[in-house]
């Protein structure tokens, strides 16, 4: 059985991961062209905000998701989230037993 070497498996990793970015780069550029030309439809078509219709509905909320899953594999390929995130909020100290009368 041949071993294989670490430097060919991260070689082979690097290469796989350039493809995920390059999918993924694809499938949003074909993701954008469809909520552009439907954007376009949407706008030409003579309906009301509270009458659209259910399909038109249904296509929003597909490239919702679909962008939302693209976003989420290219942080993952980019290795986008692996670093904690920093909180940075202020450190809010509370004093208790404190009087106006004091102060």
């Amino acid at each position: 059985m041949r071993k294989i070497k670490k430097s060919d498996i991260q070689e082979l990793k690097k290469e796989i991961n350039d493809k995920h970015i390059k999918f993924y780069d694809k499938t949003l550029s074909i993701l954008e062209f469809i909520l552009d030309e439907f954007s376009r439809e949407l706008t030409r078509a003579d309906i009301e905000f509270i009458e659209m219709p259910k399909n038109s509905i249904a296509t929003i909320d597909f490239l919702i998701s679909a962008i939302g899953k693209v976003q989420k594999g290219q942080r993952l390929a980019l290795g986008l989230g692996e670093e904690p995130t920093e909180n940075i909020e202020p450190v809010i100290n509370i004093v208790e037993g404190l009087s106006e009368e004091k102060i």
